[in-house]
C-alpha cells in the first residue's frame, strides 16, 4: 500500500492524524470533557438517537479489495458508443498531472501570488482551445455541455436587451435538451425548437428562418450543432449566415476534438462572420468516459474590436495576462466582478466551482499530444468510421449526408441488434430512432482512436450490408488550415507541470485555513479508486447490465446519505454545491406548482449567506423586483447581535410575505461559524405559512452524523462532496454534490433513482413528477467514487468523529487566538463556534495601517497576503464580514500543526502592530509580488500563441521550506525583505 508510506494523514484512522492524547488535551484546553460537549448548545431534539445507519468502517486493505471488486462488475466490452459523450484515448500525461498533489488539491486561485501553478494551467487550456476554435475568449470551463448551452443562451439574452427567447435545433443531444428545459422552468426565458428535416437529417433551414422572423425582437440567439445527434454534419455556413440576417446571436455546439488538423471547420470561420458563441463538451480531451463525469463544459465568446464587451456578459472564470508590482509577467483571474461572490443576485451565473482540474488536464493533454498527436487521434477515428461505413454502405440512413466519425444506419430492429451484439461482447451503438420523425429504425455508431481495425471488423461482422462508396466531405465543412498546436516532448511537459505544482500550496503540507471552504486532506485511496479501469472505461449510455458496478456505487451513495442526513429522498446528479442549491429551489417551485400555488415567488435569504444563494434564486426565476408596489423574489433576513438570524425581523417579514413565501434558504452552521439555534422554530413557522426550508449544507463538516435534518425541519439540503466528503478542489473544481429531500419532495427528484432488485441487480427509474435533469448524464461520477471510498473508511463511527474533531480544531484555535485578535460578529465573543470563526483587527491596528499607507478598505486583504509568507494559504478575507479573516482548520491536522498555525497568526498580528508598513509589500516569498489586478482587467488579454511554454517565476522561498523554518526566522526575513 504505497499510499501509506510516511503519510501520517493517510494512515490515520478516519484520516484524522490528531492522537487521542491530542484530542483530550484540546478538549481540556477549551473546558470540554467529550466530543459530544461541543454540541451542547444545540437543542437536544435535533440529534440522531444513534450512529448513522451506514456500514462499519473497512480497513485499508479491505476497502481496496471492495472497490476493485465493484469496478470489475462493469463489463469491459468493445464499445462503439459515443453519442452524448465522445470517448477517446486518455494520454499518459493525464495520470502524471493528476498525481501532482499541489495542483489537484489546491483551492480556486483567488490568491494569485500563491496560485500561479493553477493559473498557468488554465492559461494553457485557454490558449490551446483558442487555437482549435479561433475564438479569442475561452473561459476556464463550465460544468458540461448542456449547462454551457444554457449559460450561452443567458449570455445572449443579456446582450440583446429586449429579448427573452432562444431558438434551438432539435439536432442537439436529447440529454442537453432535457437540461435546458429543466433550467428554464419558472424563469422568463422562452425556448422554441427547429425540427430536423426528415429528408436530409439536418436542421430545417427554411423552418429556422420562418420561426426567427416570427419571433422578431424577442429572439436573442439561435443554437445549432456542428455535428447533430444523428452524427450528420450540419451546413454551418448557411445556418450562421441565416442567424446573422435574423439579428440574433449564433451559438454553435462543437466538439473540440473534431477541430484538430484534418478535422472540421473552426466556428470562427462559419459563414461570413463566424459564430458568436460556442459551447461544447471537452471531457474526452482529458479523461475517459468515467460513466459521464466529471465533464468539461467548453464556453467561448468572440473578443475583438467589434465585440470587446461581450465577454463581460458571460459566466465563469477567465484567466488573463498580468504583471506584478515589480513588472514580472504572471497570470490572474479577471472579470471577477461578474461572479456570484461579488455580485450576488446580479451575477451572470450562480456557478462557483467549475471543472477547473479537467481544464488543467485537457490543457496538458493538448500540449503533450501536440499538433501531430491530435491529428493522429482524429484521423484514426475518421478512418475507423470510413472503414465501417464503406462495409455497411447499403444500410446508411442518409447516403448523401456527410458524417465525420459517427455513422447512422437504418436497421430492421435496433434493440434486437444491440442485444445480440452485447452477448458477443460488443456495445454496438445507440438506438436513435426517436430523434427523427417518420418512424425509421436508426442506429448510431461512434468511432474513436481507441478502436483498432480488427475491432471495426468485429463490428462489421454483425451487419450484412454491401460495400459502398462514401462521399468525401466537401472543403466548405472542413478546417482550412492546420491548428498550429505546439509540439513539446513528453518529458518536458511532465517536468513543466511538476514545476507548476511547486508554485501552489496544498492541504497535504499543513493547515489550509480558508473559511467556508473546508480544505481538508484528500486521501490517495479515493483517487486510486476513481482511477480503476472498470470505472473509468464505463460509458454513461451503456446498457444497465454492463455498468452494474457504477450503479451500485450510486445506489449505496443514495442510501448512505439518506442515513447521514435523516431525509428519505436523494439525488446524486448535481455536480456542485451551487447546482445543488438550484435543484432545491426548483424542487420547491415544482412542489408549489403541483399544489396550485405557483404564485409563491418570494424567498427569504439571510444577508450573511454565500453569494451563490442569491445568484441561485435569481437563476431559478426569483430575481428581486418590485411589481405594482409589491416586492417579489429575494427578501433579506437580518442578523441579531450575536450573528444568528434575527427572529423579530424574520417574523415581521413572514407576516408580510407568508402567503407568497416559496421558502427560506439558511446556511447552518452559518457563514460566521455559528449554529442557528432557532432553526427548528424558523422551520416550523415557514411550514405553517406554506413555505419550504432549504438548508445550505456547505458547512456539514461541522454537524455530519450528529444532527437529523428531518427533525430540524429541512425539506432540502445539499452537501458539497468537495468539502465535507474529501473531493479535491482541483484549483476551483470539479466540485460535486448530493441533494437530500423530505418526503414532500421525493416524487419531484431530478435525474434517475437507482433501485436494487431482490436478486441484487441494479436498475434505474424516474420519479413520477421528476423536474427533469441537471446534467447530460449521471453527474460527476468519478467524484462519487471518491466520496464512496471515503465513506468506506469512515463507517458509522467515523462520520460523527470527523465532524466533531473539525469543530474541536476550530474551537481550540479560537481559544488560542481570541485574546490576540478581536472577533466577529461584534458581540458574539461568547457564542460557541462550530467549524470556523472570524477574526479582525483593533481600531488602533487599522489606524496604524492607514498611517503606514494602506487604505482601511485594503487592510484585511493585505493581512491575508502575509499569511502566504508564513507558508499558509490566506484565510477567507473580507467575507462574510468586510473586515474579517475567516479561519476553518478542519480535522486534518495534529495539535502540533494547529499550534504552529496559531503561533504564526499571533506572530502576524505582532508584526503588523510593530511594523505596519510590512503590508505595503506583502507577499515577499511567493513566485511573484502582489499582482496588479486592476491593469489586467482594464487591458484584457485572454490568450497567446504559445510557441513556447510560458515562463515560470520560481518560488523565492517555497512553502515546503517555510513549513520547516522557525517562525521567528520567517518574521526576521519578512522584516529584511520589507526594508529593501
Amino acid at each position: 500500500m504505497p499510499f501509506l508510506n510516511d503519510n501520517h494523514r493517510e494512515s490515520a484512522r478516519h484520516y484524522i492524524p490528531a492522537s487521542e492524547s491530542d484530542i483530550n488535551e484540546m478538549l481540556g484546553a477549551i473546558g470540554a470533557s467529550s466530543l459530544k460537549d461541543l454540541f451542547s448548545h444545540i437543542p437536544e431534539d435535533a440529534f440522531f438517537g444513534d450512529l448513522p445507519d451506514v456500514p462499519e468502517e473497512l480497513d485499508y486493505d479491505a476497502a481496496m479489495k471492495h472497490l476493485e471488486a465493484l469496478s470489475k462488475k462493469n463489463d469491459s466490452a468493445l464499445s462503439f458508443i459515443g453519442d452524448g459523450l465522445p470517448d477517446f484515448a486518455q494520454h499518459e500525461i493525464v495520470e502524471h498531472v493528476a498525481n501532482i498533489r499541489n495542483l489537484t488539491t489546491a483551492y480556486t486561485p483567488y490568491q494569485p501570488e500563491r496560485s500561479q501553478g493553477t493559473l498557468l494551467t488554465h492559461w494553457i487550456y485557454q490558449c490551446l482551445m483558442s487555437k482549435l476554435t479561433g475564438f479569442e475568449a475561452i473561459n476556464s470551463s463550465l460544468y458540461e455541455r448542456s449547462t454551457a448551452l444554457f449559460e450561452a443562451i443567458c449570455t445572449a439574452i443579456r446582450l440583446k436587451k429586449k429579448a427573452d427567447s432562444a431558438l434551438i435545433s432539435e439536432g442537439i443531444y436529447p440529454g442537453d435538451r432535457e437540461v435546458l428545459e429543466t433550467l428554464v422552468a419558472d424563469t422568463d426565458i422562452q425556448l422554441e425548437w427547429v425540427p430536423l428535416d426528415p429528408a436530409t437529417g439536418q436542421t430545417d433551414l427554411t423552418a429556422l428562418k420562418s420561426k426567427a422572423a416570427e419571433m422578431g425582437d424577442r429572439l436573442a440567439a439561435i443554437a445549432f450543432p456542428q455535428v447533430n445527434s444523428l452524427g450528420i454534419l450540419e451546413e454551418v455556413d448557411a445556418l450562421t449566415d441565416a442567424i446573422s440576417e435574423s439579428g440574433a446571436l449564433s451559438i454553435a455546439v462543437i466538439d473540440p476534438m473534431l477541430l484538430a488538423t484534418g478535422g472540421l471547420k473552426r466556428p470562427v470561420d462559419y459563414g461570413q462572420n463566424g459564430a458568436d458563441l460556442i459551447v461544447g463538451e471537452g471531457q474526452h480531451l482529458a479523461i475517459e468516459a468515467n460513466f459521464g463525469g466529471p465533464g468539461l463544459g467548453v464556453f467561448g465568446v468572440r473578443h475583438n474590436d467589434k465585440t470587446k464587451n461581450h465577454v463581460r456578459a458571460t459566466p465563469g472564470r477567465f484567466v488573463g495576462l498580468a504583471k506584478d508590482e515589480s513588472g514580472r509577467e504572471c497570470r490572474v483571474m479577471v472579470l471577477s466582478t461578474r461572479e456570484q461572490h461579488i455580485r450576488k443576485d446580479k451575477a451572470t451565473s450562480n456557478i462557483c466551482s467549475n471543472q477547473a482540474f479537467l481544464a488543467t488536464l485537457a490543457g496538458a493533454a493538448l500540449l503533450a499530444k501536440g499538433e501531430s498527436g491530435m491529428a493522429h487521434s482524429l484521423q484514426t477515428a475518421r478512418n475507423n468510421a470510413l472503414e465501417f461505413a464503406k462495409a455497411c454502405g447499403a444500410k446508411l440512413a442518409f447516403p448523401q449526408a456527410h458524417f465525420y466519425n459517427e455513422v447512422l444506419l437504418e436497421v430492421d430492429d435496433p434493440a434486437a441488434l444491440l442485444a445480440d451484439a452485447e452477448k458477443k461482447g460488443i456495445l454496438a451503438g445507440i438506438d436513435v430512432s426517436d430523434r427523427l420523425v417518420g418512424g425509421r429504425k436508426l442506429l448510431k455508431v461512434s468511432f474513436n482512436d481507441k478502436q483498432s481495425s480488427d475491432d471495426v471488423k468485429k463490428l462489421t461482422a454483425l451487419f450484412d450490408g454491401e460495400s459502398s462508396v462514401v462521399e468525401s466531405i466537401p472543403p466548405t465543412l472542413l478546417r482550412a488550415e492546420p491548428a498550429g498546436l505546439p509540439e513539446f516532448g513528453l518529458a518536458e511537459v511532465k517536468r513543466y507541470y511538476e514545476q507548476l505544482g511547486e508554485l501552489n500550496v496544498s492541504p497535504d503540507d499543513g493547515c489550509y485555513p480558508l473559511g467556508s471552504c473546508t480544505m481538508k486532506y484528500n486521501p490517495y485511496l479515493n483517487d486510486w479508486a476513481a482511477g480503476l479501469a472498470g470505472f473509468t472505461g464505463a460509458h454513461p449510455q451503456a446498457p444497465e447490465s454492463a455498468v452494474q458496478g457504477s450503479l451500485e456505487i450510486l445506489y449505496e451513495t443514495q442510501e448512505w446519505f439518506k442515513a447521514i442526513t435523516g431525509l428519505p429522498g436523494l439525488t446524486t446528479q448535481p455536480v456542485a454545491g451551487a447546482q445543488g442549491e438550484l435543484v432545491g429551489i426548483k424542487l420547491f417551485q415544482a412542489y408549489h406548482r403541483d399544489r396550485g400555488e405557483a404564485h409563491r415567488d418570494v424567498i427569504f435569504i439571510p444577508k450573511s449567506s454565500h453569494g451563490t444563494n442569491f445568484a441561485t434564486a435569481t437563476m431559478a426565476g426569483m430575481a428581486s423586483r418590485t411589481i405594482d408596489g409589491k416586492k417579489h423574489g429575494i427578501v433579506l433576513l437580518e442578523s441579531n447581535s450575536i450573528g444568528e438570524i434575527d427572529i423579530a425581523d424574520f417574523e415581521a417579514k413572514l407576516d408580510e410575505y407568508g402567503p407568497r413565501l416559496c421558502g427560506v434558504m439558511i446556511t447552518n452552521p452559518n457563514t460566521c461559524g455559528l449554529f442557528e439555534t432557532r432553526f427548528k422554530e424558523i422551520a416550523d413557522k415557514v411550514h405553517a405559512a406554506g413555505g419550504l426550508v432549504y438548508m445550505d449544507g456547505a458547512n456539514m463538516n461541522a454537524v455530519a452524523g450528529w444532527l437529523n435534518l428531518d427533525k430540524l425541519g429541512v425539506d432540502a439540503v445539499h452537501n458539497n462532496l468537495h468539502k465535507t466528503w474529501t473531493i479535491p478542489h482541483g484549483g476551483g473544481g470539479p466540485g460535486d454534490a448530493i441533494v437530500a429531500v423530505s418526503e414532500k419532495l421525493v416524487d419531484f427528484l431530478p435525474g434517475r433513482q437507482v433501485v436494487k432488485a431482490v436478486d441484487g441487480t441494479f436498475s434505474t427509474i424516474r420519479t413520477p413528477k421528476s423536474i427533469g435533469s441537471f446534467h447530460r448524464h449521471w453527474g460527476n461520477f468519478a467524484h462519487k467514487v471518491r466520496c464512496y471510498a471515503y465513506l468506506l473508511r469512515l463507517g458509522k463511527e467515523g462520520i460523527p468523529r470527523m465532524s466533531a474533531v473539525a469543530v474541536l480544531a476550530s474551537r481550540y484555535l479560537f481559544s488560542k487566538l481570541k485574546t490576540a485578535y478581536p472577533t466577529l460578529p461584534a458581540g458574539s465573543d461568547d457564542a460557541p463556534r462550530m467549524h470556523e470563526f472570524i477574526l479582525t483587527l483593533t481600531e488602533d491596528d487599522f489606524k496604524r495601517i492607514e498611517e503606514a499607507g494602506v487604505p482601511r478598505a485594503l487592510a484585511i486583504t493585505r493581512v491575508g497576503k502575509l499569511f502566504l509568507d508564513y507558508g499558509f494559504h490566506a484565510p477567507t478575507v473580507a467575507w462574510p464580514e468586510t473586515f474579517g479573516l475567516m479561519i476553518e482548520p478542519t480535522e486534518s491536522y495534529t495539535m502540533a500543526e494547529l499550534d504552529r498555525f496559531a503561533e504564526a497568526v499571533t506572530q502576524i498580528g505582532k508584526t503588523i502592530r510593530e511594523n505596519p508598513g510590512v503590508l505595503n509589500g506583502a507577499p515577499y516569498f511567493t513566485p511573484v509580488d502582489r499582482v496588479d489586478e486592476v491593469s489586467a482587467n482594464r487591458s484584457l488579454q485572454l490568450h497567446e500563441s504559445l510557441e513556447k511554454l510560458p515562463e515560470i517565476n520560481p518560488n523565492r522561498i517555497s512553502p515546503v521550506e517555510l513549513a520547516r523554518m522557525p517562525l521567528e526566522e520567517i518574521t526576521e526575513r519578512i522584516g529584511q525583505a520589507c526594508a529593501v
